[in-house]
């Protein structure tokens, strides 16, 4: 089993690469028997769809991946390291993909290991040729060292087993079952940076959170990337990491716009059965800047408590709620430490009062609206 493992090294490591592209949206809106959803799409939506993924040229690929250019690669900006790994994706080409993800030297570890039982890395990933058009990159916001520091750890335990291949003759065939294990686990971050006698030796000054949307055969579509300018090496790539974060975000704040919306629900029935007037068209906020043509027999602090009382985190999110003649329609979240967007119905915005009912439309880029604008758009439907 030992002699098993280090043959699936890097496979395991980057087996996610050719299917990091790909839809990580919520799950379709349930239907809802108040809300009449329109298909039709905002006008935020509609990107100019120039931005070809294959528009990255020659000399910047050169830079991702050649380490004779190393000392250049930190002159070109983050987009061509993402432009290079879309363009590596359409050509199938393994080693390119690979080389705007990990230094070269963790990339030489990789390749040296896959030797292992005559694995071929580029064989059993490549020949996956794609059709991924750019049409936005969208930067949210700059990385915490924090962030960042976990892939320098694993760059510098990556290059550190390479390291020890040399150190044991470099021939991986002739290495012993304790020394594959302990590669193995070096190679993989299981062991205890402190303690595996690994040299510190990548750094990285600057890293952004950001948003790719691209069609793929056609088909608008979007992931989430972390990049990270890494001295020496210049940009990096991730998104095994942060498409999961951001699609929790997500599922987080949809799955909290729903809570409210039945919150509210509760309330308003309540309300309704001891004979309060509930009727007309308003919007109730988590705080009065979001309140909008409340009638005056409505008591919001007690739906406040209520929603509050139903959902004992709510105090982290600011919201709105937007009430047709007693049913709660639409509800909108925002968490307020990172400005996390969630919709109920999910991905819609709204559009139109059509009678006593709400009309909303789905959006593919929830990320265009905050909480504000959602609110400005909210009571220019109910004027």
């Amino acid at each position: 089993m030992k002699r098993i493992l280090a043959s699936v090294i890097a496979i395991t490591v980057i087996g996610t690469i050719f299917s990091g592209c790909g839809k990580v949206k919520g799950s379709k809106k349930d239907d809802d028997k108040d809300v009449v959803v329109s298909e039709a799409k905002s006008d935020n939506d509609s990107k100019d769809e120039t931005t070809q993924g294959d528009d990255v040229s020659d000399s910047s690929m050169n830079n991702v991946d050649s380490s004779a250019d190393s000392d250049n690669a930190s002159s070109y900006g983050y987009e061509d390291v993402i432009r290079a790994y879309f363009d590596a994706n359409n050509e199938g080409d393994v080693e390119k993909s690979i080389r705007t993800m990990y230094p070269d030297k963790a990339v030489d570890g990789m390749f040296k290991l896959s030797e292992l039982q005559g694995a071929d890395i580029e064989k059993e990933l490549g020949g996956n040729k794609t059709n991924y058009v750019i049409t936005d990159i969208v930067e949210e916001g700059p990385m915490t060292e924090k962030e960042i520091e976990p892939f320098m750890i694993l760059f510098d335990q990556m290059a550190g087993a390479f390291d020890k291949i040399e150190e044991y003759g470099g021939d991986v065939q002739a290495l012993s079952d304790e020394q594959r294990e302990e590669l193995y686990n070096l190679f993989m971050g299981y062991t205890d940076p402190e303690e595996d006698d690994i040299d510190r030796i990548y750094h990285a000054a600057e890293g952004y959170d950001v948003t790719v949307y691209y069609t793929n055969d056609g088909e608008p579509d979007e992931d989430y990337f972390y990049v990270y300018n890494v001295e020496g090496e210049g940009w990096k790539i991730n998104n095994s990491m942060r498409k999961f974060a951001k699609k929790a975000k997500n599922a987080a704040s949809n799955s909290t716009a729903k809570t409210v919306h039945t919150s509210f629900a509760v309330a308003l029935t309540d309300l309704d059965y001891d004979g309060t007037d509930v009727s007309g068209v308003y919007i109730i906020g988590s705080d009065d800047s979001m309140n909008y043509n409340v009638p005056s027999t409505i008591n919001v602090s007690e739906i406040r408590n209520t929603v509050g009382s139903e959902y004992d985190t709510i105090s982290k999110y600011d919201y709105f709620a937007i009430i047709v003649n007693g049913e709660c329609s639409y509800v909108a979240v925002c968490k307020k430490d990172d400005d996390n967007i969630g919709m109920y119905p999910i991905s819609n915005i709204p559009k139109a009062l059509n009678g006593d009912k709400l009309e909303t439309e789905e959006v593919s880029k929830i990320d265009n609206y905050t909480l504000d604008e959602l609110f400005e758009i909210s009571k220019d439907i109910i004027e």
